[in-house]
């Protein structure tokens, strides 16, 4: 919860301050996204799963993962947009399906280690 929340954060602020830089709303949580993603997968990795898996692992499927999130915010980020919502408004919702979302796919695929019987 705090990997989440702590990329969810450096999310927003990267993504206020390039809309305060006068970066059009879209680029700019795009690349809030992109910011946080770096954050969160350290802070799942070590904290959130306790994972044993190496990063050569982890790390790719976290990317997958990471895909589907990033293009999940641009997309609800977008529509909520173009229905009229605000930009805080937009990105609260997505942040919201964003982290569940990234959430359930983080427990059931990316930190998820195979049980194995050691026969003799």
């Amino acid at each position: 919860m705090l990997a989440g929340g702590v990329a969810t954060l450096l999310h927003w602020l990267a993504m206020l301050v390039l809309i305060d830089w006068g970066l059009n709303a879209v680029p700019a949580t795009a690349t809030g996204a992109t910011v946080g993603l770096m954050a969160n997968y350290f802070g799942q990795h070590r904290y959130a799963f306790c994972s044993d898996l190496p990063h050569r692992i982890a790390f790719p499927r976290y990317l997958t993962g990471a895909a589907l999130g990033w293009s999940l915010n641009l997309a609800g980020f977008s529509l909520l947009l173009v229905a009229g919502l605000g930009v805080t408004s937009s990105q609260l919702i997505s942040t919201g399906l964003v982290a569940f979302a990234n959430y359930l796919f983080a427990q059931r695929f990316v930190f998820h280690e195979e049980q194995t019987i050691n026969v003799q």
